[in-house]
């Protein structure tokens, strides 16, 4: 026979609704359909070796499935309580269920505080997610978008994450594909035509592709109406929407264009503050913000006072320590001219390390040194300099040390950066230079001084440049502060992208749901905080002996 939902259609009606065997009246979408005489065994789909049998009974005729069958019936279960018990799961079809796309993707459970999100977008709720790289940000809008019907538009920044996140999803059957200006016309029609049949799940594009002088291609787009409109590392939106790809900051109306679908925007890193100017861009104030894995206890935190010209004496004997040989260690460093003094300086001090940089030769060899420190190339590299342009969205799980050879631009660009560190859950060090003074000093005048060049070089008429100017300026007095602060460190950056704790008291209906389809897992916590925390005084201890200190102290507190 043919299709096979008009097959079961016909069995369950031909048996009434009733489990053959104990007579049980079973629902259409609960019922279960069972070959008589195996399809391994030459069985075939017709209707004479079919029939209709409720949960308990197909699992006594299947033994060895019996608790995958199990599984399933108490995930419909779970689903229609919950519908039934708490309004936030009303979006839920009657027939949704969580289970059987999860394990497309490989997975059992949702992780901690993806169910919350994908509900929402269910809903048709907007929603801007901080959260790190690796937590799993994905699946939050890849599952709401194949519990609907249509395409679902992502936009990404740059091709080749683009590329990786279509290929992950053709490796796992899900139709998907992605536009840019490396196509021929001919290969951009042919995809555009597959949108307008319905027959893409997933368009990736970067925010420029909406505004290419093609009429046909714009209206292509136009006429896509998709289902969700994410945004991909929306902290773009508020970087780079005023100066460098100000197509980011025409977002909003794309959305219109496109029919007002709800949005979906992801980013590693966003403060309160920068929450507020990415939702304000995007023209969905009224959005659900979550902000997950902020807080990342297995990484200690290390303020170290040290004059420019005296860290890379302080560098060279961190990375002879035993416990980082043979691991992974990320040094950042805010300039080339900075990465190379330093790169020739640990080389008179007999460590020779590769330094990453955005005009390091062609695309080939930038991408090969990345590979070697993936481990994914030979000869493997453990050690490296690198300025931020070095891997946006890695993802190496075993990086033991980050060092930055000064403060960062803002605290968002800090979190991201050393939050690269200990991505596996085993206890990481987080090293930051400061000048140790009051005020500003030459590390902040070099961050200054930067902005200033961005901001008169960006074309922007004069009053947007000098706002833009006094953001900056403001960003970089955010992370000098809290550098300087003597209370807890930890402390200080989870409030500035959470704000005070509040507690939530969940539905019973959202408890029932985070049964079935979630995994809670509790962040290993370590005893080292932060070096407020531990009673650092640089005055008896060196830094070495100080990070040496945090894996001898790594048992559970």
């Amino acid at each position: 026979m043919g299709n096979w939902e008009d097959t079961r259609r016909l069995v369950l009606a031909r048996d009434g609704y009733k489990c053959v065997s104990c007579s049980t009246k079973v629902r259409s979408r609960e019922a279960d359909v069972h070959h008589l005489l195996p399809r391994s065994m030459g069985g075939s789909n017709e209707l004479s070796n079919l029939v209709t049998l409720c949960d308990g009974c197909h699992a006594a005729h299947h033994p060895n499935l019996a608790g995958g069958l199990a599984r399933r019936a108490i995930e419909r279960w779970a689903i229609r309580l919950a519908r039934w018990l708490d309004r936030d799961a009303r979006a839920l079809e009657s027939g949704m269920n969580f289970g059987p796309v999860l394990r497309l993707f490989g997975v059992s459970h949702f992780r901690g505080g993806q169910l919350p999100i994908v509900l929402a977008a269910l809903s048709g709720k907007s929603v801007l997610v901080v959260s790190p790289t690796g937590s799993g940000k994905s699946l939050c809008f890849q599952i709401p978008a194949l519990l609907r019907q249509g395409c679902t538009i992502v936009v990404a920044p740059l091709k080749t994450l683009m590329s990786d996140q279509v290929s992950g999803l053709l490796r796992k059957k899900i139709p998907a594909t992605f536009v840019n200006s490396g196509l021929s016309a001919e290969e951009k029609e042919i995809r555009y035509n597959m949108v307008g049949l319905n027959a893409v799940k997933f368009l990736y594009l970067a925010p420029e592709r909406f505004f290419v002088k093609s009429k046909e291609e714009r209206n292509a787009l136009a006429e896509s109406e998709p289902e969700f409109l994410v945004i991909d590392e929306a902290h773009c939106v508020d970087a780079w929407g005023r100066d460098f790809r100000p197509e980011y900051g025409r977002l909003a109306e794309v959305r219109e264009k496109l029919g007002l679908p709800p949005v979906l925007a992801f980013t590693a890193t966003a403060g309160q503050a920068m929450q507020k100017r990415i939702l304000s861009s995007l023209g969905i104030e009224d959005a659900e913000v979550f902000v997950r894995g902020v807080d990342r206890p297995n990484i200690a935190l290390v303020r170290w006072a040290a004059a420019p010209s005296a860290r890379h004496h302080e560098i060279a004997p961190l990375l002879r320590l035993p416990v980082f040989a043979g691991r992974k260690a990320m040094i950042f460093v805010p300039t080339a001219k900075v990465g190379q003094e330093l790169q020739a300086d640990l080389r008179n001090n007999g460590l020779e390390i590769p330094f990453y940089h955005s005009k390091l030769g062609n695309e080939w060899e930038r991408q090969e040194l990345l590979k070697r420190f993936q481990g994914e190339s030979r000869p493997v590299v453990n050690h490296i300099i690198c300025t931020n342009a070095f891997g946006m969205g890695l993802d190496v799980p075993d990086v033991r040390l980050v060092i930055h050879w000064q403060q960062p631009a803002s605290v968002e660009d800090y979190l991201q950066e050393f939050g690269r560190a200990g991505r596996d859950g085993k206890q990481s060090v987080a090293v930051t230079f400061t000048e140790g003074g009051r005020g500003p000093g030459r590390d902040t005048g070099l961050l200054r001084f930067m902005a200033e060049k961005t901001a008169n070089g960006s074309g922007l008429d004069e009053m947007t440049a000098r706002a833009m100017l006094r953001q900056r300026f403001l960003q970089i007095e955010e992370l000098t502060a809290l550098l300087g602060s003597k209370e807890c460190f930890r402390q200080g950056i989870v409030e500035y992208f959470e704000g005070p704790r509040t507690t939530h008291r969940q539905g019973i209906g959202m408890r029932i749901l985070t049964w079935a389809f979630s995994k809670e897992t509790v962040p290993r916590q370590f005893r080292y905080c932060c070096d407020a925390c531990a009673g650092l005084d640089q005055r008896y201890e060196t830094l070495p002996q100080s990070v040496a200190s945090v894996f001898a102290r790594k048992v559970s507190g």
